[in-house]
């Protein structure tokens, strides 16, 4: 029975890549990369409810 190295080393080098890239975002080097804020305004004539559709 032989083995495929060559599976063997492209899972652990993804998995070192795939850590590496999770240690960088979770001590910040990434910080907005992966976050996204949404910024909005509502104003009051944009509001519709129910009484305004009958």
């Amino acid at each position: 029975m032989e083995r495929s190295r060559a599976i063997s080393v492209a899972i652990l080098g993804f998995t070192i890549f795939a850590g590496g890239a999770l240690l960088l975002e979770n001590t910040g080097l990434f910080a907005g990369a992966f976050r996204t804020e949404i910024l909005a305004r509502v104003d009051e004539g944009d509001v519709v409810s129910a009484a305004d559709v009958q």
